[in-house]
């Protein structure tokens, strides 16, 4: 039985009871994060190491479920310091801290990069679970109200790592996994896609106007 530790009245509404029991009813089964995938703490630096540019610094504010911006950075002799906190292909970032329950999927061999404290890597270690999946699941709401749970009753938004690895996720078939992997991975496509017909869109206006000056 999962301690409770708030005693605020809002952890006890029943929505979350709700919740918690529909996806522990669900035929195809359900397991804890924390025994789907290893979760690695990343790594804060302090704004005095902030740089205008350099090695990118994500921090929550720069997660969303599309794509990773970059607005702050470090120099190479501290990354190097901190190599450790690299993320890798395959991996999922997930944040735990003033806006907790955002993942992002690095379908991709990442460029340098070191995350901060506020988002965890998370590794899955089990074949009974796809990444694009998990990582649907996670940005859901079924995972936001278990956030909302956890850290609803708190003033600064801090999901503890202990906390995160106890949030419940459902596990479809395979099969049914395998779909909805493939409609992420097309929509995530259909994204880029249209992002670099925008992008193309501005340079074409910027080099009218240039030729016109």
């Amino acid at each position: 039985m999962q301690r409770a530790e708030r005693i605020d009245a809002d952890y006890f509404q029943p929505k979350y009871d709700e919740i918690v029991n529909a996806i522990k009813n669900y035929s195809g089964g359900w397991d804890t994060l924390g025994n789907l995938a290893v979760l690695k703490k990343c790594v804060e630096v302090g704004s005095k190491e902030y740089l205008e540019s350099g090695i990118p610094f994500v921090r929550v504010s720069n997660l969303s479920p599309f794509e990773i911006t970059q607005e702050k950075y470090i120099s190479e002799e501290l990354y190097a310091e901190i190599t450790e906190h690299q993320p890798k292909q395959g991996e999922i970032l997930f944040s735990k801290d003033a806006t907790p329950g955002i993942a992002y999927y690095l379908r991709e061999a990442p460029e340098k990069m070191i995350p901060a404290g506020g988002i965890l890597r998370l590794k899955t270690k089990t074949d009974k679970i796809r990444n694009e999946y998990l990582t649907l699941v996670l940005n859901s709401s079924l995972t936001q109200e278990q956030v909302n749970r956890d850290v609803g009753g708190s003033v600064i938004l801090h999901w503890r790592p202990d906390q995160v690895a106890r949030t419940i996720i459902p596990i479809l078939h395979q099969e049914k996994q395998a779909e909805i992997e493939q409609k992420v991975i097309e929509s995530f496509n259909l994204r880029k896609h249209a992002k670099d017909l925008l992008e193309h869109a501005k340079r074409t206006v910027e080099i009218a106007i240039e030729q016109d000056e």
